[in-house]
């Protein structure tokens, strides 16, 4: 069996749905679990009307909730078969509409959050499944909250990866083995004791990897709107060239800083059990995509020893200076303590002497951090930043690779550089404003387009 997931541009309208239809079908003798996202920016609109909600505007909630169902039930009509799908929507659009009244008024709890954010992967998913079926491919709408167990850290839970295994074989094994293909939903789970949690955005993805890993699948299939992992952005660089292959360990240093089709996550599941990933494009279902697995023979673009530029933008770089650090022990261990009592994750770290840099990207948190970082040194914030990332073969053994790198990035200022003990990483970090005219700059020295 197979795992297919589709992202939201995939599922975006009645005719991303018919073509989802057609792949599905040209793959059902796989037996594919299908795992979809919400209708594209369904998800941001359904936080923009909770945000909304706390501050009361109930005009604008209301005609928001109307347009997000009628949407819904224009495709559902559009699609043989859809239809059937639209008494579950409703009743998905009456959980949304108590849901928002009740926040009114008032800060909404982070557990409220999720529960209205999921509700666009519970609508899309009663969507495909309908149509599916009345496609003449025999589908069963699967709820799988009770499956993707996690924990309460709401907005960012984390799965219990045996619970998952273990549910996914008992709920989903009867239904590959009865012929049906199961359609699930991406980013959310719930609690233990059944309250709805999101895995965070780009969530759907690691809960694909989830599944392909616990039913044993042969492969998991993540369908986006570019042909696959890529020399660069190409809606930065247009030019930029598809890579065939890459290996798990390529991919997520491009996913960590800022490859947007994979989640960082994806991978951890499938390297244990060898499962291989394919990237491809929803829109033409015909082109190659990019292949990755442990194995993978990866071989450069041309001359180049780069083989993809990646960023990150909506950086804050934190900065502590702290004499008493030099020669003594225990002050990492200490800084270290301070992000992890706040739940903050660090992407990129320099240091020197008595001063030490990092990189954030959730800010959520960054006041009471800065307080704790206070007892430890002088804390100073610089925001508006990007990661630039270049992901290659043997990057730390390349003479002049350096000099190649930091000549195309002139003029833009390089603040922070690291290159830790992987082989095929080096990250640097620049203004945000600086951050698109630095890849194509680099992709133009490299890739000579």
């Amino acid at each position: 069996m197979i795992v297919l997931k589709f992202g939201g541009t995939s599922v975006g309208d009645a005719a991303a749905i018919a073509r989802l239809v057609s792949i599905v079908r040209g793959r059902a003798a796989e037996r594919p679990v299908v795992v979809v996202s919400a209708l594209a920016r369904v998800t941001d609109t359904l936080l923009s009307l909770a945000r909304r909600a706390g501050s009361g505007d109930e005009r604008e909630i209301d005609s928001g909730i109307i347009a997000l169902e009628q949407r819904h039930q224009e495709i559902a009509e559009s699609l043989p078969g859809a239809a059937d799908a639209l008494p579950g929507i409703r009743n998905d659009f009456a959980v949304l509409r108590t849901a928002l009244g009740c926040a009114r008024n008032r800060l909404v709890a982070p557990s409220e959050l999720d529960a209205i954010a999921g509700l666009g992967e519970l609508a899309s998913s009663r969507l495909v499944a309908a149509a599916l079926s009345g496609a003449g491919l025999e589908s069963a709408w699967v709820d799988i909250r009770p499956i993707m167990v996690t924990d309460d850290r709401f907005t960012r839970s984390t799965p219990y990866v045996q619970v998952v295994n273990s549910r996914a074989r008992e709920c989903l094994r009867p239904i590959i083995d009865g012929g049906r293909i199961a359609v699930t939903q991406g980013f959310i789970g719930a609690t233990a004791t059944g309250v709805p949690t999101t895995l965070g955005r780009g969530g759907s993805d690691f809960t694909a990897a989830l599944l392909g890993a616990a039913l044993e699948a042969e492969r998991v299939e993540i369908w986006t709107d570019v042909d696959g992992l890529m020399t660069a952005d190409p809606r930065i660089v247009p030019l930029a060239r598809t890579l065939a292959a890459a290996s798990y360990e390529e991919a997520a240093e491009l996913a960590t800083f800022g490859a947007r089709i994979l989640h960082p996550a994806t991978a951890l599941p499938l390297v244990r059990a060898g499962i291989p990933i394919l990237i491809l494009n929803a829109t033409h279902p015909d082109r190659r995509g990019t292949t990755i697995e442990p194995e993978a023979r990866l071989e450069r673009v041309g001359d180049s020893p780069i083989r993809s530029i990646s960023w990150k933008q909506g950086i804050t770089v934190v900065n502590i200076r702290a004499p008493r650090m030099l020669g003594t022990y225990g002050f990492l261990r200490a800084l270290f303590e301070v992000f992890e009592r706040h739940e903050t994750v660090v992407d990129v770290l320099a240091s020197g002497e008595v001063s030490i840099s990092l990189t954030i990207e959730d800010r959520s948190r960054l006041e009471p951090l800065v307080r704790d970082l206070d007892d430890l040194g002088e804390v100073w914030i610089e925001e508006h930043r990007a990661i630039v990332a270049i992901v290659g073969i043997g990057l730390r053994h390349t003479p002049g690779l350096a000099a190649r790198v930091f000549n195309a990035v002139w003029p833009a200022n390089v603040e922070i550089i690291s290159q830790g003990a992987s082989a095929i990483n080096m990250t640097f970090v620049v203004k945000e404003e600086d951050g698109p005219d630095v890849v194509r700059r680099l992709h133009q020295e490299f890739f000579g387009c």
